[in-house]
């Protein structure tokens, strides 16, 4: 039997020793109360913040149509239907809802309906969207406040990370990195790992149609580039993830084509003045594929490695609500051997049982308040 030991950690450690103000409903009080502040990044975000709150207004006005199902009809992929349905299902039981009660990914969903139904597309919508990003970002980093939750980690936490060969997370931050000294796999992104369109040297940068033209770079606000994923579902968050491996092996594939069947290299020649932006971008990517063989998309989240975990997997603060592509790898996985899931509410014991049912005899639960108790 396979001995090694892999741990999966989420935002319940940063809600655990960083207090209430890493929890959603904070997050977004917060960054409703920074836009009056008067370090406020109004270039980055928005001109004028009070359009961020607007457009955040906006979006909360939907969801009793929402609830009521008049936008059921704006729901156009399986993804978006699915998504539509659990977000009904989880809010139709409130009395009442308000609007730091949301949980700020679902506002993305809303705001991708509220597209749809209203016309709005790209490049506004892309343009926009960042903005909510940012405006979500810049609260979550709390100034840099979320860097120095682990000030709060009592030593014995040192012991436990101790008995991992590798460790995976959904946070951005860097605390555990910082505490224990570990290689730390961020598997929806980091802080600190920018994302591509705002690289001046990427492969997407290196297309006429550069997105980093249209944007103003401030890297004391660094975090707010980062390619830390913020998204209302597993699926949308894994094609994301999976967007640059995916990529690579396309343009692989197709420059290899085009040097080796003359009738490939014809039909993609015509594609170098096309109306469609996409067909455009895509001529000019083999182009310099084919020039600069080494030249690829960044693949920044480590999702091949997380697939590859075998023997014994920790899951501590991470919900199963949220992130149901993570446990849906998981349960793909034949090379886990063991799963030991640390519940905060024993609700979640069943949601996780929903997830992974080709793994039901090698799953172990256990009350993560006794874990912290036990490394105090």
């Amino acid at each position: 039997m396979d001995t090694k030991n892999t741990l999966l950690f989420g935002n319940g450690i940063n809600i655990q020793f960083g207090d209430k103000e890493n929890s959603n409903r904070e997050i977004i009080l917060r960054a409703i109360n920074e836009t009056k502040q008067q370090d406020y990044p109004r270039h980055i975000i928005v001109d004028e913040p009070v359009l961020i709150l607007q457009l955040l207004g906006y979006l909360y006005a939907q969801i009793g149509d929402i609830l009521d199902h008049k936008y059921d009809q704006y729901a156009f992929t399986t993804d978006e239907k699915n998504s539509l349905n659990d977000f009904i299902e989880r809010y139709e039981k409130w009395d009442s809802i308000n609007l730091v009660d949301v949980g700020f990914e679902d506002y993305y969903l809303i705001y991708d309906l509220f597209c749809y139904k209203n016309k709005i597309y790209n490049p506004d919508k892309f343009y926009i969207r960042e903005a909510l990003k940012c405006f979500f970002l810049y609260s979550i980093y709390n100034h840099g406040k979320v860097e120095k939750i682990y000030y709060n980690y009592p030593n014995g936490l040192k012991e436990f990370f101790g008995q991992f060969q590798d460790i995976f997370t959904t946070n951005y931050d860097k605390n555990v990195e910082i505490f224990s000294g570990q290689k730390i796999n961020y598997l929806h992104g980091s802080f600190y790992i920018k994302k591509d369109i705002y690289k001046p040297n990427s492969l997407r940068n290196s297309l006429s149609d550069r997105p980093i033209n249209n944007c103003v770079i401030d890297d004391e606000h660094f975090y707010l580039y980062s390619n830390a994923l913020t998204s209302y579902s597993g699926n949308s968050k894994l094609f994301i993830i999976k967007q640059a491996i995916l990529a690579n092996e396309g343009m692989d594939k197709f420059a290899k084509g085009y040097i080796e069947k003359p009738e490939i290299q014809q039909d993609v020649d015509m594609w170098k003045n096309d109306e469609n932006i996409l067909v455009k971008n895509l001529y000019e990517t083999i182009k310099i594929k084919i020039n600069n063989p080494d030249m690829k998309f960044d693949e920044n989240y480590p999702i091949k490695e997380f697939e590859a975990i075998k023997g014994t997997l920790t899951i501590v603060g991470l919900s199963p609500n949220n992130d149901i592509h993570i446990f849906e790898m998981i349960d793909n996985n034949q090379k886990i051997k063991k799963i030991i899931f640390y519940y905060y509410e024993k609700s979640q014991i069943e949601d996780v049982k929903k997830l992974i049912t080709h793994h039901k005899d090698i799953l172990e639960f256990e009350e993560v308040q006794k874990l912290w108790k036990e490394y105090e």
